[in-house]
Parts: structure tokens; sequence; C-alpha cells
């Protein structure tokens, strides 16, 4: 079993509002190499603006993750602003400027014309100009900084032991560059979405989920043999070492929700399940993925998943039931355990929810497996029964380790919520602390 941790790029420490490629997500591998924790997991980080699951492009990255401070170090920039570091991002403009002052300093090469040659971000830069006024050329040099600033930290990672976990969102956004220029690849009609995503009613939602996005078009995709989905893969098998495939399910079958109707009024439809995958194992090896083989999963789903070898997920806030005292799941060797994830409340959040007996039954059950003594919290108790699995990796969210509340919490599911993917830690000093239990 390998030890693993959760962290978005935009919940690292920052000077500057939020999190990014700078000195801070270097600082951040130093801990974890230091304390022989060996993946990083880090969600999207694609131009989503502030939803990184709806990607305007699966080539571009968010502007939001270059680092100022390696700027500085370049040269390109002399007018430096800070904020004051808050546990809160504020999505706005602020860095803009400072961005700017270093496109008119900067000065283009080889390596910057071969970058910027590429058809994907050449249709990215087309995109932003025509839907947002954003002149191609310093789109060209948001994305050059971007691509090179990501290679250095991912590689700096790489050489201090430290492997990278990030997500395949399932869909892009309808305003992407993927749908504008891609059309024929998604169930759109005159520019116009009938159905978008979502998923059914389950344990999770009795209403069920909406979550707007274009659905695919397999039909089309499948005339080239998946090429335009493959290619993707193939980006962001470069871009980072394990690959966490969002919303398994889909590739087995896709909920499809009538555009003018709630969630419940939707259906499923048939997914390209073996045909997408004999494509791409043709280029990579089922030790690159982690699926997300959460929600309403079929056996037809559990089939496409086992016939790869893809390891699956478990996440103890669903499996340990506080009213049976029991882990209601298996724990085969092919797995990836997380206390939570980044839709799921804290560790402390959702034991703050449960009733009084609940609670005991937890303290009681942790007690037996030999997890919890006399003066343990309870996210360290349930942090050291998820480290005595037999698991391939044990992640879990820096929240967790720190234990803090649903305050902290990343993101609440079909919700338009405020606080949704704005957390960030202030700095590291209790966490170098506080990683030490995963030693233990």
């Amino acid at each position: 079993m390998e030890k693993g941790i959760l962290l978005p790029i935009f919940s690292l420490p920052s000077k500057y509002g939020v999190g990014d490629f700078g000195k801070e997500a270097y600082e951040f591998i130093d801990i974890l190499s230091e304390n022989n924790i060996k993946y990083w997991e880090i969600l999207p980080i694609n131009d989503g603006g502030q939803y990184p699951y709806s990607p305007r492009s699966y080539y571009a990255l968010n502007k939001t993750y270059i680092s100022i401070d390696f700027l500085i170090d370049l040269g390109l920039i002399k007018n430096v602003e800070f904020r004051q570091k808050s546990s809160r991002i504020t999505y706005d403009d602020f860095k803009e400027k400072m961005y700017k002052e270093a496109y008119s300093n900067f000065k283009k090469d080889n390596e910057y014309f071969k970058f910027a040659n590429s058809k994907n971000i050449q249709e990215y830069a087309l995109f932003m100009k025509e839907e947002y006024n954003q002149e191609i050329d310093y789109t060209l040099f948001l994305q050059y900084i971007l691509d090179k600033q990501w290679k250095e930290l991912k590689e700096y990672a790489n050489v201090h032991g430290v492997r990278i976990i990030g997500d395949m969102p399932i869909y892009p956004d309808f305003h992407s560059s993927e749908v504008k220029y891609h059309q024929r690849y998604y169930d759109v009609k005159d520019g116009k979405m009938e159905f978008v995503s979502g998923a059914s009613p389950d344990c999770f939602s009795a209403e069920g989920q909406k979550w707007g996005h274009p659905l695919y078009n397999f039909e089309e995709i499948e005339k080239g043999n998946f090429k335009y989905l493959i290619d993707r893969y193939k980006e962001f098998l470069k871009r980072y070492d394990i690959i966490r495939i969002d919303h398994f399910r889909a590739f087995d079958s896709y909920f499809k929700i009538p555009i003018n109707e709630p969630a419940i009024s939707g259906h499923y439809e048939k997914g390209p399940g073996n045909k997408f995958f004999n494509e791409l194992f043709k280029i990579t090896t089922s030790d690159r993925f982690i699926v997300e083989d959460l929600g309403d999963i079929t056996k037809s789903v559990e089939e496409l998943r086992d016939n790869y070898n893809f390891t699956k997920m478990k996440i103890l806030q669903y499996t340990l039931n506080p009213n049976t005292k029991k882990d209601e799941y298996n724990n085969s060797k092919n797995m990836v355990v997380y206390t939570g994830n980044h839709d799921n409340n804290t560790i402390i959040g959702w034991y703050n929810k449960l009733t009084d007996e609940q609670k005991e039954n937890i303290k009681s059950f942790l007690i037996e497996n030999d997890s919890f003594k006399l003066g343990d919290k309870i996210n360290e108790a349930i942090i050291k029964y998820a480290l005595k699995s037999n698991a391939k990796y044990v992640i879990i969210p820096v929240q967790d380790i720190l234990g803090l509340d649903e305050s902290a919490r990343i993101n609440l599911p079909g919700h338009e919520f405020e606080n949704n993917w704005s957390w960030e830690m202030v700095d590291f000093n209790e966490f170098k602390e506080k990683i030490k239990i995963l030693n233990l």
C-alpha cells in the first residue's frame, strides 16, 4: 500500500489569492517527499474558470495557476501586488495586470513557436478571442507559460519520488472550444442542446443531479475509432502519472436529461463500453488509471471496470456504516481508499452530522479494529483505519489530516454554493506536524 494526499492546486497557500504552480507547490512536494508520501492528487487543472469539472478545453490549462514568483525570477514582472492570505479564494482578475506586464516583456523563441503551433491550443486561442475578446497572442503566451511551469513542477515531483494523480473530467462545458469546433462529436443540433448530462436519483441524491454538460455523439466518435477521445487521453498521459477517470459509469451507460426537465426525468442510454477501451488500451496500460466507480453502479459497470483491471475507489464515509458497526465494502488490493474526496464533506463534518448513537457505533468499530485509542481525535482514528487497508493506495484529503469541519469542504455537488472550489490553506505550519500521522 502506498500513501497519497488530495489537495487541489488552487488550495495551496498563496500571497496572490489562489494556489498556483509556484514556490508553495514545490514546498508541498518537499513535505510529501520527506514523509514518504508517494502520490499527490490535484483534481483537474484545465481551464474551467471556477469549475474544474467543466473545462473549456482539455488541452488548455487554467491561467489562475501561473506563478507570479517565477515570472519575477525571469525578469518579466517588476510591479508586484500581494493579497492578504485567507482560507477563501477570491476568483477575479487580480493577477491579470501582472500577466499583461509579463506578456509585454516576453521575447518569443523557437520553443514558444513550437508550442503555439499546436492545433488544439490554436483552437482554444481562437475560441477565447471569439467568446471573450482575448487577444490570440496573449492567450498563446499564457498557455505557453502554464505548460512550461506545469512540466517543471511535475518533473520536480517525480524526481522527489512523488507521482501526480490528475482527473479526466467526463464532459466539457457547452461554451468550450471542444463543442464550438467539434460539434459533430456532441449531441448538439444547430448549436443547441436538447439533452444534458447528470446522474440518476440514488442513495446520494434522491432527486438526481443535473450537471448541464453537452453529451457525446458516440456514434460519430466511433466512426474515427474514437480518435477524438484518444487524443485527449494521450495529452493527459503526458500531463499526469495516473489519470482518475471521472464518472466512469458513463462509459457503460450515461444519463440523458431533457434540457428543460428536472434530473428525475432523465433516462440511461448505452455508452461506448469495450469498443472505446479496446482502442485506449492500444496506447497504454491499466496501471495508469483510477476509475470513479461511485453512485448507481450496476453489474455491467463492474464487469467493464474489471475487464480492464482498473483500480476502483472506496470512500470510507460511504462504507463505514454507523448503524451496523461494519465497513460494508470489500478490501480488494486493486483499490484506492479515501476518507473522502472533493465531493464529500470533511470526515469531521461527516461525523458531526451523525447521531450520538451513531458516533458511539463508529468509535466502537474503530476500537475493535485497533484504530481508536484514548486521546485520539475521530479524524485521526479513521485515518489509522484507512492505513490498515490492503488496498493499492490510501489517499487522504489535507482537510482530514488537519481535522477541519464542514466549512473546509471543497464542493457541495449539485448546488450553486458560494464556497464551492474556494477553500485554501493559509500556510503549511500545522500540516507539517499533522502529516506525521501517516507514518505511524
